[in-house]
Parts: C-alpha cells; sequence; structure tokens
C-alpha cells in the first residue's frame, strides 16, 4: 500500500469514512458485545438467563438502531433548544405551563416505558437491570432521568404499600402497573437554598380539611418552591414538605404529587402549581428541568410524616445514584468501543493509529476503565437484588435488624453505593474526554460522534443527587455512626474479598486512619491532610473493588478488530430493518 504522504496531489480526495460509519452503526450493542453477553451469564440465575437473553437481543435490535437515531435526532441543536421552551398561556388565556419538545424525544420516551420495566408481571428483577443497561448506552436522551425518578418512586410507594391512601395506591398502580398507561416518576426536592441541605427544605404541607377550588377536601396541600425539578414531563412526583401544625413539623416528609388531578390532563389544568422557568442546562439538554411555585397542589403523604427524610435519602437517592453508576458504565462501553474501533480505522503515517505506543496505551487503560466498570455496577446491583430490591431508609431502621451478618451486608450496600456513584462519575468526564482525543478535532463535531453529549451529560452525573464533598462526608459520618459494631477495617476485607490479602491490609489500616479522625468539619491542618487522603483513598478502594469484581468475571473474550468486524457486518442483513416485537 502506497502512503498518502507519498503520493501526488489528487484535487479528488479519495479518503471517506464510511467504512468506520458502517462498522459503528452497524454493531448491535448485546449480540455483538462478548463482554456484556459475559456478565449477564455470570450475574443473573441460571433459571432465567434463557428467557432474559431472548429478550435482551430482541430488544437490542431496536435500542442499537432506531432507539439510537431517535437519541440521536433529538440532540441536534435545533432539537436541543426546543427542551428550553415553555408556554405559559394558551390563547384564551388559561394557564397550562406547556413544554415543548422535540417530537424523537417523546416517541423515545414512549416506547422506553412502554417496555414495563418497573411491572413486576412482565420483568423480574434481573431483566429490568440488565434492559436499563443496555437503554443507557445510548445515555440520558431526555429519557433514562425519568426512568431512575421512576424506579425510586416504585420503591418508596412499594415499602408502604398496604398503608397508603387511594391517591397514593393510584400513582404506585400508574408507574409500576400500567393502569392507565406506564405513568412517568419524578423527585422534586432541591430548593434555591440548596440541594443536598435536605433538611433546610422550607415548601409547607398544609392538611386541608376545606374543599378548594378544584373540588378536593380533608386532603394535604403544598405551598412554596422547589428550585432544580428535573423530569418536568413527568406524570407524578416525589416532592419533600415539611408538614405544618404536627409534632414533627420541623421534619422534612415525603409526599406523592399527581401533575394533573383526574380528568385534567388533557385540559391542562396543572394540579395547582406553576412551572415558573425552565433551565438552560450544560447537559442533559433533552431533560427539562423548572422552578416551579405550589400554589396548593394535592399530595398523598408516604409513610410516616417524621421519616420523609431517611425515607427519600435511603431508597430514592440512592437509587438514582445507582442510576448512574449503571448510565455511566453502560455509557463507557459504548464509548471505548467506537473511540478504539476508531483507531484501529485511522490511519497516519502509513500505519492505524493504534498501533502507536502512546496510543496502545491509552486503549487499554480506556477498555479496562469501561469493562471494570460495568463489572462494578453488576456486582453493586446484584447485593440490591439479593436483598429483594428493598433498600433500608437509614442508620436508625438499619440497627434493628437483629441478624448481624446482614445488618452488615445491608451496610456495605447502602455505602458501596455512595462510593460507586463518586468514583465513577468522577472517571467518567476524564474516559470520555481521552476518547474524544481519538478522534482529533473530529471528536467535538456532533454530527461526528455523540461524545460531546456524552461528556456533558457525564458532568451533570457528578452534581446529580450528591457532589463528591458531600457524599464523602456523610460515609465518614456513617462509619463513625456504626463503629461498635463494624469496624471500618473489616468492611475493607469483606468488599475485598478474594483480591490480594497484601493490599486488602493496606487499604484496611488506611481506612481506619482515615474513618477514625473524629470530624471532617474542623479546617486544622490535620483534617484538612485527612480530607485530601480520604479523596485519594475512597477512588483506588472502589478501584481495587471494581478490578475484583472483573477478575471474578474471568473474561477471555477476544478484542475487537475493526477489519474483522466490517467483513462480518457486510456479510449481514442491513440489522436497521429489524423491528422490536416485544
Amino acid at each position: 500500500m502506497i502512503k498518502m504522504s507519498e503520493q501526488e496531489g489528487n484535487r479528488d480526495n479519495p479518503y471517506s469514512f464510511d467504512d468506520y460509519i458502517f462498522v459503528k452503526d452497524s454493531f448491535n450493542y448485546y449480540r455483538d458485545d462478548e463482554f456484556f453477553q459475559a456478565l449477564v451469564k455470570k450475574y443473573v440465575p441460571a433459571s432465567e438467563f434463557e428467557k432474559i437473553d431472548s429478550e435482551l437481543r430482541e430488544l437490542s435490535d431496536t435500542v442499537s438502531y432506531r432507539f439510537k437515531d431517535l437519541a440521536k435526532e433529538a440532540n441536534r441543536l435545533e432539537n436541543r433548544v426546543k427542551c428550553t421552551l415553555i408556554q405559559h398561556y394558551d390563547a384564551y388565556n388559561h394557564r397550562i405551563d406547556r413544554i415543548k419538545r422535540c417530537a424523537e424525544t417523546e416517541t423515545l420516551e414512549r416506547e422506553v416505558f412502554d417496555l414495563g420495566l418497573f411491572d413486576p408481571s412482565r420483568n423480574s428483577a434481573w431483566s429490568k437491570f440488565v434492559k436499563m443497561l443496555l437503554l443507557y448506552q445510548n445515555g440520558e436522551s431526555g429519557v433514562m432521568c425519568p426512568i431512575a425518578c421512576t424506579h425510586g418512586a416504585v420503591e418508596l410507594l412499594q415499602k408502604y404499600e398496604n398503608e397508603l391512601d387511594p391517591g397514593a395506591r393510584d400513582v404506585l398502580a400508574s408507574i409500576r402497573d400500567g393502569v392507565g398507561g406506564y405513568g412517568l416518576g419524578s423527585q422534586f426536592v432541591t430548593e434555591i437554598q440548596g440541594g443536598s441541605d435536605v433538611p433546610s427544605n422550607l415548601v409547607e404541607a398544609v392538611f386541608e380539611e376545606k374543599e378548594g377550588l378544584d373540588g378536593v377536601s380533608n386532603c394535604w396541600r403544598l405551598y412554596g418552591q422547589k428550585f432544580f425539578c428535573s423530569a418536568m414531563q413527568a406524570d407524578y412526583s416525589i416532592v419533600t414538605a415539611k408538614p405544618k401544625n404536627v409534632p414533627s413539623s420541623t421534619r422534612v416528609a415525603a409526599f406523592a404529587v399527581p401533575a394533573w388531578l383526574p380528568g385534567n390532563k388533557k385540559r391542562e389544568i396543572r394540579n395547582s402549581y406553576t412551572i415558573d422557568r425552565l433551565k438552560q442546562k450544560l447537559g442533559t439538554a433533552e431533560l427539562p428541568t423548572a422552578e416551579i411555585t405550589y400554589n396548593g397542589a394535592v399530595a398523598y403523604p408516604i409513610g410516616p410524616l417524621e421519616k420523609g427524610l431517611a425515607d427519600i435519602v435511603g431508597i430514592v437517592l440512592s437509587l438514582s445514584r445507582l442510576h448512574i453508576a449503571i448510565g455511566m458504565a453502560s455509557g463507557g462501553l459504548k464509548v471505548a468501543r467506537e473511540a478504539i474501533l476508531y483507531s484501529q480505522f485511522r490511519t497516519a503515517f502509513g500505519v492505524p493509529i493504534s498501533s502507536f505506543p502512546l496510543m496502545i496505551n491509552q486503549i487499554n487503560d480506556l477498555n479496562h476503565h469501561a469493562m471494570r466498570t460495568t463489572a462494578g455496577a453488576f456486582k453493586v446491583y446484584s447485593e440490591y437484588i439479593h436483598f429483594n430490591e428493598q433498600l433500608i431508609s437509614g442508620i436508625r431502621e438499619l440497627e434493628r435488624i437483629d441478624d448481624l451478618d446482614e445488618r452488615k451486608r445491608r451496610f456495605r450496600l447502602r455505602e458501596l453505593v455512595m462510593l460507586q456513584k463518586i468514583v465513577v462519575a468522577d472517571d467518567a468526564p476524564a474516559e470520555i474526554r481521552k476518547a474524544i482525543s481519538f478522534f482529533g478535532g473530529h471528536g467535538i463535531m456532533e454530527d461526528f460522534i455523540d461524545f460531546s453529549r456524552f461528556h456533558r451529560d457525564a458532568l451533570i452525573m457528578e452534581l446529580w443527587e450528591g457532589p463528591r464533598n458531600v457524599l464523602l462526608t456523610q460515609i465518614h459520618r456513617d462509619f463513625q455512626r456504626v463503629a461498635d459494631w463494624y469496624a471500618a477495617d473489616e468492611f475493607v476485607r469483606d468488599i475485598l474479598e478474594g483480591a490480594d490479602p497484601q493490599v486488602v491490609e493496606e487499604f484496611a489500616a488506611q481506612f481506619q486512619r482515615i474513618i477514625s479522625h473524629d470530624s471532617l468539619l474542623r479546617s486544622d491542618m490535620k483534617t484538612l491532610e485527612i480530607c485530601r487522603d480520604w479523596e485519594k483513598l475512597s477512588t483506588d478502594l472502589f478501584h481495587e473493588y471494581q478490578d475484583q469484581a472483573l477478575a471474578e468475571l474471568d473474561y477471555v473474550g477476544k478484542p475487537l478488530k475493526f477489519s474483522k468486524l466490517l467483513r462480518k457486518f457486510k456479510k449481514s442483513p442491513d440489522k436497521k430493518e429489524v423491528v422490536m416485537t416485544l
């Protein structure tokens, strides 16, 4: 082959990206990914594997092509702009607060929710998880945030299912069972004074016996402002508020709030709240995020009023943190794959750029990060499934468990969820940025590759459900609270079981030293040093956990080869003609 640098000039340059685009667009997220298949084979119970594997293959035929194309179209700038558009009034001066989104996002949302992921008659715990991980390969796309929020709402409502009043039971019937169509959930917690400081919430909940203008009496109503309300298009939201005129009036309670009362959705009469404005965000641009004001919205309490904060943090936010890890892991598989294949396709100085030593190291690092992150996500989620998808609200509830082994295992899950969120959300932007560099200038061209969208969204995930500093402080505090029944060094030995004993003991000693420091809320030099060490150790510790999860998989599949895939796909029929029949 003659190097292009040795050829004469040619005004009709024949160079083409067509083969790369063909391979990238032909790749089936599950059918063509042996690593994904190996994880499913390891973790899914043998009794379910055949059924789930078959369903995943069928769903992947749609997610890899049709859903990917819808997500790509929705991300075009002119379509992203639509998620910052709201029509407050109709032509007849009726307040409607109609959110305008592109048709592709609405279609994708409807088809994803119609999968009934949270419907126990259609999906088991494992089929739900692996399908969500598959869906996340297309990024958040304006759809996966409401999936995460709906997941949290379902679990919280299920915890008190036998105690819910009729209105809250109707919410659960919609979002879980699809009664009247599968409804979308959201969670509105943040207020202007701060997001993670949930106890400082000031939105009021008032029980009013008198019938309101909406015809409802003897109900709780909400008053006040919420400042970051994502998935504003949702049918229902889980909202935090402080109940007035009750003994726990200074505590935060949890409520289920319908966007519309029965019969009012088509009439565009919202449940006594206004959408004041939509946010213009750095990432998750397809997802409408708003500031809203409640003016007496009908709300249904969930569980004891005094337990709202523990339930929101322990259940709803914990599930969102799990979803962040699932999404970043899944997106990492796609990003690594497409970057590595491009490095094998693209030549410079007469050879593929994948053959340069510096690039070889980056390829290996990118591939290893994607694999260990996904293996770690499977391992953590398997613990959640072990407990029948039931999370404990807080340390006090945890300590009511008499079985010490179960109590410790549940505590491990609680802390692993936070550690995973911190580390994966911190890793993802750096790994995506590295992948973008494989493409040179093409990496930032949004019509060439969608890594720019993944990078923007990853920056949002770093902040969603608690930034790094907040969660590290919470983890430190948790360990001090349980010190009399679970030592910090024992925790490390438990989560790293099977790893190199010398490495484990080094981590255990460092972890014990940091947790033994009495407080992270002082600003003396010793505390500043401990905090710096804590940031590094938390990352190194969870990376070791991920590496152990990957080692336990014992994956020996062959690496992807661009030339092999090109030959394979050219022999195959057009995969995009496959239609989902689930």
